[in-house]
């Protein structure tokens, strides 16, 4: 069995996280483990746009090319260029960033989305990013219990993508 983030009494309480780990964990292959994180994504923490992002080096560069996404226009989206580059620069060293942001153009009552960038680990790098740009309209934002399910992708997805074909050969 494998080791995963350490967990408190409180998590080990949680149905939502033992599934989403048990999902992650399961995963065959790389398009199993990219439906088990929209099955998270979307019916566990709410969020209606996410995209996935690989992680590469093209020379002494980051690269960030668009692998999967669900729900967003992936011309619009297809790098991570549009984002922040202090916060895309924690989140590739590691850093969970979620903020809170207003609406382009329209608002809904002066209500602001959710963006998140979710670094997806493995082996301590950095190996995807996770984006997450808005949230359900009953949703505003997350909370304790959901901001847990984000930890527990950045620190188990990376494993479901990118070794789960080759841990079922093994």
């Amino acid at each position: 069995m494998t080791a995963g983030p350490k967990r408190t009494r409180q998590q080990d309480h949680d149905p939502r996280l033992e599934a989403a780990t048990k999902r992650l964990r399961e995963s065959a292959d790389q398009a199993d483990a990219i439906e088990a994180i929209r099955e998270i994504v979307t019916n566990l923490l709410g969020c209606e746009e996410i995209a996935l992002f690989k992680v590469g080096h093209r020379g002494d560069k980051d690269s960030c090319d668009l692998l999967w996404s669900f729900g967003i226009d992936s011309e619009r989206h297809g790098t991570l260029e549009a984002f922040e580059e202090s916060a895309l620069h924690r989140v590739l060293q590691g850093e969970l960033h979620v903020a809170q942001v207003a609406h382009k153009g329209h608002s809904h009552y002066g209500q602001k989305s959710l963006r998140a960038l979710i670094p997806i680990r493995l082996k301590e790098r950095t190996v995807a990013i996770l984006v997450m740009l808005k949230l359900l309209p009953q949703k505003v934002e997350f909370d304790e219990a959901d901001i847990n399910l984000v930890k527990l992708l950045s620190a188990e997805a990376g494993r479901s993508l990118f070794e789960g074909s080759a841990n079922t050969n093994a």
